[in-house]
C-alpha cells in the first residue's frame, strides 16, 4: 500500500516544476537615457532596483543578458523571457540594421526559481539527481 501511495505522489512531484510560476530576478532597465546600473555580476539582490518577478508565461525562462559596448562599458539585464536555447549560455552579436553598430552579447537562460543570479546550472542535471533519489526511495520501499 505504501508503494501505491508513492506511485500517485511521483507524477505530481515531477510535474510541480512545470505548473508553479517561475520566479526570476529583474533589473537593468533604462529610465530615459540613463541605465539603471544595479545588475552587475555578482548581483546585489538587496539593491532597490533589483526585484523578484513571476513569469507570466509557462514557456518563459529566466534570462541574464550581458552587453559589451564599444567603449568597454558592460550592461547586464535580468528578466523573464522567451529564448530558444534552454538552460545554456550563448554568445551572439546584435547588428543594428540602420547604423550597422555591432553589440556583442551573452544570453544565459535557465528554468529554476531565481537562477538568473549567476551562470545557470542546467535544470536537467537537477532533475536527474531528483529522479534518481525518488527511484532509490521507491525501490527501497518495494523490497520491504
Amino acid at each position: 500500500m505504501n508503494s501505491l501511495r508513492f506511485l500517485f505522489f511521483l507524477p505530481g512531484l515531477l510535474l510541480y516544476n512545470r505548473v508553479a510560476s517561475l520566479k526570476c530576478y529583474e533589473c537593468g532597465y533604462w529610465k530615459g537615457n540613463i541605465a539603471m546600473y544595479s545588475c552587475f555580476d555578482p548581483l546585489d539582490t538587496t539593491h532597490e532596483d533589483v526585484r523578484v518577478t513571476e513569469c507570466t508565461d509557462q514557456r518563459h525562462s529566466c534570462l541574464k543578458v550581458k552587453s559589451v559596448f564599444e567603449d568597454g562599458d558592460v550592461h547586464y539585464r535580468r528578466k523573464c523571457g522567451k529564448y530558444k536555447y534552454k538552460d545554456t549560455c550563448k554568445n551572439l552579436v546584435h547588428v543594428n540594421a540602420t547604423t550597422n553598430y555591432t553589440l556583442p552579447m551573452e544570453i544565459c537562460s535557465c528554468r529554476t526559481d531565481l537562477c538568473n543570479i549567476a551562470v545557470p546550472m542546467p535544470t536537467s542535471s537537477t532533475r536527474t539527481v531528483l529522479l534518481a533519489a525518488v527511484l532509490w526511495e521507491f525501490l527501497g520501499s518495494v523490497q520491504t
